[in-house]
């Protein structure tokens, strides 16, 4: 996991996949929403067509 500072915020940025791969960009919910649930099940899913 990546963590970048941004308007003094911080991002933390996962990445899966090869970095050769057309990028998917996914946002969690609003407040109290995770995206746990996702990335666990979906980057082995989606990780052999995007980055």
């Amino acid at each position: 996991m990546n963590t970048y500072i941004v308007r003094g915020k911080k991002i933390h940025v996962e990445i899966f996949g090869d970095r050769s791969l057309p990028a998917v960009l996914f946002l969690h919910g609003g407040p109290g929403e995770s995206c746990y649930e996702f990335v666990y099940h979906q980057s082995n899913r989606f990780s052999d067509q995007f980055q």
